[in-house]
């Protein structure tokens, strides 16, 4: 049985992905020792298969087409700095996604849907992030740079589409190749009903 790696995303528009690699490029001369993401294999994972076996992605589809019909298209800003686990010991470099409701909700329907076909849910709570770059060891960031860049914007779009990507490790980095993509169709609610 072959396994593949993949993953759920929402793609990012141009304007998005433009600005947040300016960002790379600025902080690169203050930060040492990144290994920054390739601003055009940027996305915002929904969900992400370390592992699964290949027959698994047309029921991943499936879930997809259903799940397309359920949400309209919504909001999202990329804006502020931040890093995980911490400032004094980060090692992923990400900027910030805000989606509201709409997003929270598509990310939880797809978790109930997908653990119906044997997907388990993640331990950890959902939050959303662009990631910028990694590190190997942990290194304190300056806390001028993390306040210079804690509310930057770096654009807003509207998320009308999820793609599921299959994720081939290559040696000069993870290559995405598009494997489904559905557009999201369902019905925009009553004002007041889903707040963004």
């Amino acid at each position: 049985m072959t396994s593949v790696r993949a993953f759920l995303a929402i793609p990012l528009t141009t304007e998005v992905i433009d600005e947040a690699g300016r960002l790379q490029q600025t902080l690169s001369r203050r930060l040492p020792d990144i290994r920054w993401v390739k601003p055009a294999s940027m996305h915002l994972t929904l969900k992400f298969f370390a592992a699964i076996p290949e027959e698994t992605l047309e029921k991943i589809g499936q879930i997809m087409l259903s799940v397309g019909g359920l949400l309209p298209p919504f909001p999202i800003s990329i804006s502020g700095l931040g890093t995980f686990p911490a400032p004094s010991r980060a090692r992923v470099f990400w900027l910030g996604v805000q989606g509201g409701s709409s997003l929270n909700r598509i990310h939880g329907i797809f978790d109930e849907k997908l653990e119906q076909i044997g997907i388990p849910r993640e331990g950890r709570p959902f939050t959303p992030h662009l990631t910028l770059g990694r590190r190997r060891q942990g290194i304190s960031i300056p806390l001028a740079v993390l306040q210079q860049y804690q509310t930057i914007e770096c654009g807003r779009f509207q998320a009308d589409r999820v793609i599921l990507y299959q994720s081939r490790l290559k040696p000069a980095g993870a290559v995405h190749i598009p494997i489904r993509t559905v557009f999201l169709t369902g019905p925009v609610p009553e004002r007041g009903q889903l707040g963004n």
